[in-house]
């Protein structure tokens, strides 16, 4: 009788010094592009974020100006946008007053705005000679901020506004 051979155990296999330093290489050479392109990649999206903040803050000024128009407290109306310094400063009534507590989130974050509200038109969006004919306004609010490159960018929101009384 023969004597039982043991199987044998596949040879374990070590790195060796040269393929440790063909890793290191390779992952010196893939890591610094890849680190800017994330780097790109958060800038664009903080980009994207301030966007979005902007176009919020943007539609909230105008919603309260399409409410303002509507409204039939004292001071606002359609009428209210005839003047439109008196309107957006006046301490305590004017809308910027009104909009501190919603837009001073968007403050702190570089954001401000800025509105412009337009002459009587008419339908066609001409200033006509028969004044009972104006009846719109043209209301766009500006919003300006901040990009991740240091130059500022601004987004415009607007809409026409009629005299429905």
């Amino acid at each position: 009788m023969r004597p039982r051979r043991r199987p044998s155990r596949p040879a374990r296999r070590a790195s060796t010094l040269l393929e440790c330093i063909v890793v290191i290489v390779v992952l010196a050479l893939a890591i610094p592009p890849t680190l800017s392109w994330m780097a790109q990649a958060a800038d664009q999206r903080a980009d994207q974020v301030n966007s979005v903040r902007a176009l919020t803050l943007a539609q909230g000024v105008l919603e309260n100006i399409m409410a303002d128009t509507m409204s039939t407290t004292a001071g606002l109306g359609f009428a209210a946008l005839s003047s439109s310094s008196t309107y957006l400063d006046t301490p305590t009534t004017g809308l910027r007053a009104r909009l501190a507590a919603v837009s001073s989130p968007y403050t702190t974050l570089g954001l401000s705005y800025d509105v412009t509200i337009g002459a009587l038109v008419d339908s066609a969006g001409a200033v006509n000679a028969d004044t009972s004919l104006n009846l719109f306004r043209h209301v766009k609010v500006t919003v300006s901020f901040s990009l991740s490159d240091g130059t500022t960018a601004a987004l415009d929101v607007q809409t026409v506004l009629a005299d429905l009384s």
